[in-house]
Formats: C-alpha cells, sequence, structure tokens
C-alpha cells in the first residue's frame, strides 16, 4: 500500500489521503489499472472501517463478515494517465449514505490532494454476511437505528432495482480458473479480481475482432464507468465463464459481461470505455 494520511474519521464519513500509486498497479501498457483503482477505493474504506467508520466494531462477530453486493465506479479519464511519481496525492473522502435491514450504502470520492480536481467516485452498497451460511443477516435494529440518524440525503443509489440482462447467443465466452492470489480475507475471489478478469475477457474479444469499433488491447482505452452486480461467490480452481457483449440498443463504448459458474450467474458488470485508444506509455514520470 501507498503511504497514507488519516484526516478524520466519525461513524459517518471519514477523510483519507494515499501518497504515491504502487509500480505493480500499472498494467502492461504503463496506464493504472481499473482493477487497481477499484483496489485503492476498497482500500481506504478498509482503512475507515478500521479506524471507526460506521462503528462496525460494535457489532463484530468472527463468524460474521460484509460483503460487496453492487458497486459503481465512475472515473474521470484523466485517471487513466496518471503516473508513477513522488509528488502524486490521492485524497478519498468516504461517506455513508443509507443503512438498511441488512445492507449500507456509501459513497467514496477521490480527488487530487492538490488540486482538488474530482477524479472519481464509488458507489458501494455492502450486505452483512454470515460465514458460515454463507447468506445475508440482519444488522441489530439498535444498530441501524444509531445510524439512520446520520444517513445522507443523497440516498437513492441502488434504490430501484434493475433486471440484468440476458446472454446474447452471440456473445464472445472466454473460460478463466482464479487462482489463490485473487481471493481475500473472505475466503472468496476479490471484488477487484472481477474486474481484472473482465478486462483479460475484454482484450481476448477486442484483439479477436468480436467488438464493433475496438480493435485493440482494452487497457488502453480509459474506462469511464463500471456498473456491477456481485450476485454469488467463486473461490479458487473454480472454472468460470466469462461472456461479453456489446448491447445492439447502445453506443459500441458500452460493453457488458456476466461471468458464470456452474451455468449460475455470480457477477454482472455493464461499463462504458473512451472510444480511442490511448498509446502504450510509461507508468514512470522525470523528477
Amino acid at each position: 500500500m501507498s503511504n497514507y494520511e488519516i484526516h478524520s474519521v466519525s461513524r459517518s464519513s471519514a477523510s483519507i489521503s494515499f501518497y504515491g500509486i504502487p509500480y505493480a498497479d500499472f498494467d502492461r501498457t504503463g496506464h493504472w489499472a481499473v482493477w487497481c483503482i477499484s483496489k485503492m477505493f476498497e482500500a481506504s474504506r478498509a482503512l475507515a472501517l478500521y479506524n471507526g467508520f460506521l462503528d462496525l466494531a460494535k457489532i463484530y462477530h468472527q463468524d460474521e463478515t460484509i460483503v460487496i453486493a453492487k458497486q459503481e465506479i465512475k472515473l474521470n479519464p484523466k485517471v487513466h494517465q496518471i503516473k508513477l511519481k513522488p509528488q502524486s496525492h490521492l485524497l478519498f473522502d468516504v461517506k455513508l449514505l443509507e443503512v438498511g435491514e441488512r445492507s449500507i450504502t456509501n459513497v467514496t470520492e477521490l480527488r487530487d490532494g492538490s488540486t482538488k480536481e474530482r477524479l472519481g467516485e464509488t458507489f458501494l452498497k455492502f450486505v452483512r454476511f454470515s460465514r458460515k451460511t454463507r447468506r445475508s443477516i440482519s444488522f441489530p435494529e439498535w444498530y441501524i437505528k444509531s445510524l439512520e440518524l446520520h444517513e445522507s440525503p443523497q440516498k437513492q443509489q441502488f434504490r430501484s432495482k434493475t433486471a440484468l440482462p440476458d446472454i446474447p447467443d452471440n456473445a464472445f465466452k472466454f473460460r478463466l480458473v482464479p487462482n489463490y492470489s485473487d481471493m481475500d480475507r473472505n475466503n472468496h475471489v476479490n471484488q477487484s479480481s472481477y474486474i481484472k478478469f473482465c478486462m483479460d475477457a475484454a482484450t481476448h474479444a477486442s484483439l479477436s475482432g468480436h467488438y464493433v469499433h475496438f480493435n485493440e488491447d482494452m487497457c488502453l482505452y480509459a474506462p469511464l464507468l463500471w456498473t456491477i452486480s456481485y450476485v454469488g461467490e467463486c473461490r479458487a480452481n473454480d472454472e468460470l465463464s466469462i461472456y461479453t457483449w456489446q448491447s445492439e440498443s447502445s453506443s459500441p463504448e458500452h460493453i457488458e459481461f456476466s461471468i458464470l459458474l456452474n451455468e449460475r450467474l455470480i457477477f454482472h458488470a455493464s461499463t462504458i470505455f473512451e472510444k480511442e485508444a490511448k498509446k502504450v506509455a510509461s507508468s514512470l514520470s522525470k523528477i
């Protein structure tokens, strides 16, 4: 992890700075990989939670945890071209939006720590989860009431339920087996690993000529939006089928992904990329 500084943490918000981006976070084209960007957002949330955000310590139990159910990642295209430099300062502000019987929704805003320019944000809905049954469970009523006092007026994200699209017959199919390095402490594949799997499938589809318009390494196209539903879970050595396609009713930069385990949907992402590919770049910058 980069060096970090915790500016403030409360039950309903947190502000954290990271200084520098690890060299390993840059992909083969020299750009900040979208799955690593998602992991950096995760790191800011983890630091906030471990230091008092949402008061999760008050309901902690070793047989329970929290897992992500939905996530929306919006990115300024400038993020794609951030370079490795000693002066980089990334500021993450985490805020509670809404608490429900089994879920909590929050938003994390990413800004340039020096200029305060907005670089991205993630809306995230996570649920309380039993490690034994692998199912969602309710928060205590007293805990819900304690957080309801701090809910944000901006709490409409993920309210409406939208049916996930069916996989068309002409979708590109890619098979993949996760490794143990793709898993996290919840004993399942980490949220960011699914994004990496999709990017691998997308590059195979692009280079094989399956997509309209896109025909290069997909890491060259700046990611703008990922709307993700984590429907199930998988582990190392599971055999996954990844499908990707472009909707006929949408513009070509709108790309869909579905991941299946044993013919059952466990993940879906609806994404938007910039249409023009960037050049392969060095992740390093001159001092």
